[in-house]
């Protein structure tokens, strides 16, 4: 489910997209990269079969998600604690509807969106127990990116990407999903890139990452040359108890080349649901 709008917090209006299994017992929000939307899966076949409800939510200008008037007034500490209402109340709303326990979340940040998710599972440290950084640069190289999105070809280039990068092909449909998660990030003009120059210019969701106690794995290519393993050190430096996972014929895709491992990860066990109860043994088509 694409295009829904919630109302955060804060007033604003976010968009919402969903994916794998609505009535999962496990929970996992996927923050996007600078350009990005929240109408993104990497593969949506592995996504319905996991065992988890995937959650992406449009930060703003971007999708769904109302522009800001002022982007210089883009908050991270709003932004997150918009994240985390919306946790409680999907948390109220599962335990009284269909008896989920949705006790805590798994998180994935991709590229910029790790910063969200950083600042997310340090500020609600209760709410956050599984993150996974991928393809994340370091504190300063995070500001440079969204700095560089503003002058970056409405295109794959935009994230990094080689149109060429064999990669694309190595999941159904992946291109036409990056390829639409551009066009919806664009909604707006660019008013969702410039909101997060000054959100990832914000400093402060990197200055306590020692104190998040999620259980942090770092996802990253060897062969990307955006977020490389000098960003990977940065990120473990600053998080101690984070675990590297080099993937050594990846470049800028690993969360798609990944995605199992990454869910192996935030919804470790298949989120306690046995294979033939998975998505209801239901196959489903999925957009691709």
């Amino acid at each position: 489910m694409a295009g829904t709008r919630i109302r955060g917090a804060s007033g604003r209006m976010m968009g919402l997209s969903t994916g794998g299994d609505p009535i999962a017992d496990r929970l996992v929000i996927l923050c996007h990269p600078t350009p990005g939307c929240a109408a993104f899966d990497p593969d949506p076949i592995v996504t319905g079969r996991w065992g988890l409800h995937l959650v992406g939510l449009d930060r703003p200008g971007y999708g769904a998600s109302d522009p800001l008037d002022d982007p210089t007034q883009a908050s991270m500490t709003e932004l997150v604690d918009d994240m985390a209402a919306f946790i409680t109340d999907t948390m109220r709303t599962a335990d009284r509807i269909s008896k989920a326990d949705y006790t805590q979340v798994g998180l994935i940040g991709w590229g910029t969106g790790a910063a969200v998710a950083a600042a997310l599972a340090e500020r609600h440290p209760e709410r956050i127990d599984r993150l996974a950084i991928v393809s994340a640069p370091g504190e300063r190289d995070v500001r440079k990116a969204a700095r560089r999105a503003l002058i970056a070809p409405q295109s794959l280039e935009a994230l990094h990407i080689d149109p060429a990068d064999p990669a694309l092909g190595s999941r159904l449909g992946l291109r036409n999903r990056l390829e639409r998660m551009i066009g919806e990030a664009y909604r707006s003009g660019k008013a969702g890139i410039e909101a997060d120059r000054y959100l990832m210019a914000d400093a402060s969701w990197s200055r306590d990452l020692g104190a998040i106690r999620a259980d942090t794995a770092l996802f990253y290519g060897a062969r990307d040359g955006f977020a490389d393993e000098d960003d990977a050190a940065w990120w473990q430096e600053h998080v101690p108890t984070a675990k590297l996972h080099l993937a050594p014929r990846s470049g800028p895709l690993v969360l798609a080349t990944e995605w199992e491992a990454i869910l192996a990860h935030v919804a470790p066990d298949h989120g306690n649901i046995a294979e033939e109860n998975r998505d209801h043994g239901e196959p489903r088509l999925p957009r691709l």
